[in-house]
């Protein structure tokens, strides 16, 4: 049987709080006391149960990570840079994901929130009916109604910025647009950014899409639509998918179609061209994250910190200047 509290007390010939106190340092000890109970503590291998104390002082020494997904490279990659920030400063991790469904979504906070100290969130597109309890950091998608938490986006708007100011750049006027979900705010901002700094050059075509490599049969069609000569994909998941039929259906990138990313996942560098993209900060989005809800559990009180990382532009093989004769035309 494990040793308990009960037989290190009897042990030491203390009390089971003296022993507690000794383990916590919640409480000061004599010297005297401490060093047997440490010698017996040692001496009948006790270790102390994680639940148990979680029970008597309200913390887990947990953090969540709640995710729509893991099919994402870009979730993945935010995920590892989470759980190293949180093994540096002593928390352990539960993730979990809700497939992108709010019902899901809805379960998985509350069964975190009995178990963690505190949650890195990235939430669903929508804007969620159940809000989290526990301290909470929202990573990306920081709608209106979630500015009462502590947050972390890159900036989306200066992300779109940067793709219109390339592609009027590279010369070219017809252009289609595979934009994300209208109810995610991350990619609203990047399209109202990159529409306006556009001006009078408009999109040819927008069809909304998932963020994933698999694309609506509405975007398909579209994508083999020869009035265009760039798209600009809502993520580099969606370009992948883009870049997937346009090859099957003999179209050429660059060559016949430049194509546009927005992430810069590992992935947008192995395809073949490798993509033209933003590229977004994850691994500092994950660390300010946690050492943002770390400061937060420390203390409650006070106005929520709104981080905004900035991203850059990554030119790859996947675009090149539209032809002076074309873009005369």
């Amino acid at each position: 049987m494990p040793t308990t509290l009960d037989d290190v007390a009897k042990a030491a010939g203390v009390s089971t709080a003296t022993v507690s106190y000794v383990i916590s340092g919640a409480k000061r000890v004599s010297a005297a006391t401490r060093a047997r109970v440490e010698a017996v503590i040692a001496e009948l291998g006790y270790r102390p149960s994680p639940s148990a104390r979680s029970l008597r002082t309200g913390q887990h020494h947990m953090l969540g990570l709640l995710l729509p997904d893991l099919a994402n490279p870009f979730f993945p990659a935010l995920a590892q840079a989470v759980a190293e920030t949180a093994r540096e400063l002593g928390y352990g991790l539960m993730l979990s994901e809700s497939g992108s469904d709010s019902a899901s979504e809805d379960r998985a906070l509350d069964a975190m929130q009995q178990r963690v100290d505190g949650i890195v969130w990235v939430p669903e597109t929508r804007q969620p009916d159940t809000k989290p309890y526990r301290p909470t950091v929202v990573i990306d998608r920081v709608g209106p109604d979630l500015l009462e938490f502590d947050s972390v986006s890159s900036d989306h708007r200066l992300g779109g910025q940067l793709l219109a100011r390339r592609i009027r750049e590279l010369g070219h006027r017809r252009i289609g647009l595979l934009a994300g979900p209208a109810d995610s705010v991350s990619a609203r901002q990047r399209r109202e950014a990159l529409c306006a700094e556009l001006g009078d050059l408009r999109p040819e075509w927008v069809v909304e899409v998932p963020y994933s490599s698999e694309l609506p049969q509405a975007a398909v069609g579209r994508l083999l639509d020869s009035g265009v000569t760039l798209i600009v994909a809502a993520n580099d998941a969606v370009a992948i998918g883009a870049l997937r039929v346009l090859k099957a259906h003999g179209r050429r990138v660059p060559q016949d179609v430049s194509l546009m990313g927005f992430d810069d996942i590992p992935w947008a560098t192995l395809v073949d061209p490798p993509l033209s993209t933003v590229s977004q900060p994850v691994r500092a989005i994950g660390r300010r994250a946690v050492e943002l809800l770390h400061r937060r559990l420390g203390a409650r009180e006070g106005e929520p910190t709104h981080l905004v990382l900035p991203v850059e532009y990554v030119e790859r093989g996947s675009t090149q200047p539209l032809a002076l004769e074309e873009s005369r035309a």
